[in-house]
């Protein structure tokens, strides 16, 4: 299925996929008539007339410009001064909450809790990829559990080392080090809060972090 964009505050939002796009007017986090455009349209259409997102009216017949062709170039966007659309999101950014929808956290919250257990983030991950919500608690969970292996990894690194070069009156100093163990610790306590209250909101730190689109 190929992702969507969509103009927002003059911006040109996107990539998203078409679930996420349809939550979002289903919540009215975004007015039906937004203009979205994917890969195959000839111009930005208002959402409410693209057959995808016509749950809440029917769709009108599609405008056609006089002298337009299927090989017209995509219009652009007001205020964007490329006529294709352009990837804006990025690795890292600003954490944003996600305005739940409440039978979908209903439903999926055992998935959302079970993303902060390790490994196991990759349960909701695949079983239930289309949740806007398990989708979001799956991310910060991936993210907190690759943080939680580098950290592994490289105290391990210089624990060995230290255990090696350091004098016996000093290896108080590598048991003070386990301490940043309690970093994550606090960030999967405080995951798992929220997903059982049926909340989707960015973790400190890691919250502005996303790896899955």
């Amino acid at each position: 299925m190929s992702d969507w964009y969509y103009a927002a505050n003059d911006e040109q939002k996107g990539p998203i996929n078409e679930s996420e796009l349809k939550a979002n007017f289903a919540t009215n986090k975004l007015p039906i008539d937004t203009l979205v455009w994917k890969e195959g349209m000839d111009n930005w259409t208002p959402a409410n007339e693209v057959p995808a997102f016509s749950f809440r009216q029917p769709p009108a017949p599609a405008k056609v410009q006089p002298g337009t062709t299927e090989a017209a170039a995509v219009a652009p966007v007001e205020g964007s001064s490329s006529t294709t659309p352009v990837n804006l999101s990025n690795l890292v950014g600003p954490g944003e909450s996600l305005e739940v929808d409440y039978d979908d956290a209903e439903k999926n919250k055992i998935f959302g809790i079970l993303a902060y257990l390790g490994i196991l983030c990759l349960v909701p991950i695949l079983a239930v990829k289309d949740s806007p919500f398990a989708k979001y608690h799956a991310n910060q969970g991936l993210v907190l559990f690759l943080v939680e292996v580098v950290l592994w990894i490289t105290l391990a690194v210089i624990s060995g080392i230290a255990w090696t070069i350091l004098p016996s009156s000093l290896f108080f100093i590598v048991s003070i080090l386990q301490l940043i163990y309690l970093g994550p610790l606090a960030l999967l306590v405080i995951g798992i809060i929220n997903a059982a209250q049926g909340k989707c909101v960015p973790l400190p730190v890691i919250g502005g972090i996303k790896i899955l689109k």
